[in-house]
């Protein structure tokens, strides 16, 4: 049976992948099986993109629906914020876990089958990438975990964890050194995940191409190299696949602004919580969130907005909250949730190269993140690009797949290789990867959106999924 190693590189650009940059990827994307057309979901956000990824469905299917968002039946008067345990399991409301379907780790223990976690992102992030840990008996490790018994084996061999820093570089070391020299070799699961946390951080605090974020995209490719290396010494190389990929990628932010602030100096009453004397909780975001007291307020919102430059089309949980034709549902994208906000902004970014000579900048509502910074979680096309590469095992050699893909897609493909049963899964296996009868190629369309704005979408022959490109402007 093939095993797999999953690395994430958080946040990386497609179209920075290349021999200069990212050695050890783009030998290994040569070597296998690159998806040409892969992407996020939406939004494109890491806690959203992690469920996405582990559980096979998209966010209308396992309720994650925003990095930052508002739950008043969890916390009336606060934002829940997912990089954080205490807000994920707050969201779960006394369960195990706050996701509606089952993790990838759920799905291979009843075969007999492990899952191992390693991850140098947030502890939320962790969490909702391998909840049922604890009950399943399965090695889960994070950069930030003090407490537990996998803490105290990591700490008790390697050594307490290093601060972060930006780029993230000792934490990147640390956490490969969990995967290399404890997981894989001792524990020998089926599937292991390792997430690194750049080049996202340096992308942030950075810019695109800062120094930070070369050096934060080398050691990211450093380690990949190093796992490489590791997987053609054993003796069973042949039947280890390696699958990179990342959870979406960056738009250079460019005209920061706070859509609580654009509100309040509108004459609404809007904050982070629905406390009194608030009638809009706001998720900051690359694409923020709107929670209404009255709903009868969300015309008006709607109304100030279209009067915006920098404001793109409305989505909806619900679009009856709004006059016929305002607003596009959350469920065209799979986005569809009760804890979805009542309203989502979208910016309206430009396709111009950026000060670092990459296509796109936009817009976005960022406190931590500085002017020129990297963002994510919106609908520009580089933040929807992904990186989806499948090498050894089972899947070709040398071969760019033409199919559309997304993280949803992920997983599945893994379960089918394990020899189970994907089908009630939003996704499905790529069998692109190992079978070249099956790549079609997109189809290409457009849907239109309100106030002037297009959504540039793909689609596969044989079901019709909807795969988001890219939003812009009608010409």
């Amino acid at each position: 049976m093939t095993r797999f190693i999953l690395v994430a590189f958080d946040g990386l650009r497609p179209d920075m992948v290349s021999p200069e940059a990212t050695p050890n990827l783009a030998e290994l994307a040569a070597q296998g099986t690159r998806f040409a057309h892969a992407r996020s979901v939406f939004p494109s956000e890491t806690r959203v993109a992690t469920p996405s990824l582990i559980t096979g469905c998209r966010p209308g299917g396992h309720g994650m629906v925003a990095n930052t968002l508002f739950d008043a039946t969890v916390a009336p008067n606060r934002l829940l914020r997912t990089k954080l345990v205490a807000d994920v399991m707050a969201l779960a409301q006394g369960a195990e876990s706050p996701l509606e379907r089952p993790s990838l780790a759920e799905r291979m223990a009843p075969r007999g089958l492990d899952f191992a976690l390693v991850s140098a992102g947030t502890a939320g992030a962790a969490q909702l990438l391998h909840p049922a840990a604890d009950r399943l008996g399965s090695f889960r490790w994070n950069v930030e975990d003090e407490d537990g018994e996998t803490a105290a084996l990591v700490r008790d061999r390697l050594g307490p964890t290093p601060p972060q820093t930006v780029p993230n570089l000792a934490r990147l070391r640390h956490a490969a050194r969990v995967l290399l020299e404890i997981v894989l070799p001792e524990r020998r699961p089926e599937v292991a995940l390792l997430w690194l946390s750049e080049p996202d951080i340096a992308f942030h605090w950075g810019g695109l191409r800062s120094p930070e974020a070369q050096a934060g995209l080398r050691a990211a490719d450093d380690v990949l190299g190093d796992i490489i290396a590791w997987r053609e010494a054993q003796p069973d190389a042949a039947e280890i696949a390696i699958i990179v990929l990342s959870d979406h990628g960056h738009v250079t932010g460019r005209g920061k602004r706070s859509l609580q602030q654009e509100l309040c100096r509108a004459g609404f009453r809007a904050g982070t919580g629905l406390s009194e004397g608030v009638d809009i909780a706001v998720a900051p975001a690359a694409a923020p969130g709107l929670w209404f007291r009255d709903a009868s307020l969300a015309p008006q919102v709607a109304a100030f907005l279209a009067e915006q430059d920098w404001a793109g089309p409305l989505l909806a949980r619900d679009p009856s909250i709004l006059p016929t034709g305002q607003a596009t549902p959350l469920a065209l994208l799979g986005s569809g949730h009760r804890r979805s906000a009542d309203l989502v902004v979208t910016f309206a970014g430009s396709e111009a190269d950026d000060e670092w000579g990459l296509p796109g900048h936009a817009p976005f509502d960022a406190p931590d993140v500085p002017e020129g910074g990297g963002m994510h979680g919106g609908l520009h096309r580089a933040e929807l690009a992904t990186v989806l590469v499948m090498q050894g095992g089972p899947f070709r050699r040398g071969v760019i797949a033409q199919m559309p893909a997304d993280l949803t897609d992920i997983v599945p493909t893994v379960v089918h290789l394990l020899g189970m049963d994907p089908r009630d899964m939003e996704g499905r296996p790529l069998a692109a990867a190992w079978d070249d009868r099956e790549d079609p190629a997109p189809i290409n369309g457009v849907v239109e959106l309100p106030r002037g704005f297009i959504l540039q979408v793909m689609q596969t022959p044989e079901h019709g999924r909807l795969y988001p490109t890219a939003l812009l402007r009608r010409p």
